[in-house]
């Protein structure tokens, strides 16, 4: 049976393999459909590294400020789910600039409210310290 800690380790990983879903799209076009598209596909494909390192960040920042401050998990939730939602916007403006069709607002706002809900769900498991959140915190600042 698998412990708190090992399914902590096991959900890590997995987001550490995530890319962006900009730099998803992106990689998924075709080079020949993007040099014929001209230069705003162009440019709107060059966006995707932006949004690649915020993802980055998010996934290393959030569990360090989780752990720093049990208090920042709205501001966490809010924060990811915007940059979430830019990430998403983002590729279905880059498709369009491409030639391709935009991803539904409808499919951007639920995988969005997914992606929020799973971040809740991890926020309340425990981290395997022994300890509730508040009281590592506590004892951090002493």
């Amino acid at each position: 049976m698998f412990t708190k800690s090992v399914v902590w380790v096991v959900v890590m990983i997995a987001l550490l393999g995530c890319s962006s879903v900009s730099h998803q799209t992106a990689r998924d076009m075709k080079p020949d459909q993007v040099a014929t598209a001209g230069e705003p596909c162009t440019q709107a494909v060059e966006t995707a590294s932006t949004h690649d390192e915020l993802k980055w960040g998010r996934i290393v920042a959030t569990p360090v400020l989780t752990i720093a401050s049990a208090g920042l998990i709205p501001a966490l939730l809010g924060a990811n789910a915007a940059l979430d939602f830019a990430d998403r916007q983002n590729a279905s403006e880059m498709l369009v600039a491409c030639g391709y069709e935009p991803l539904s607002h409808g499919r951007i706002l639920g995988d969005v409210a997914t992606n929020a809900g799973i971040s809740m769900g991890l926020t309340a498991i425990d981290l395997g310290l022994g300890s509730d959140v508040a009281r590592v915190q506590a004892n951090s600042s002493n």
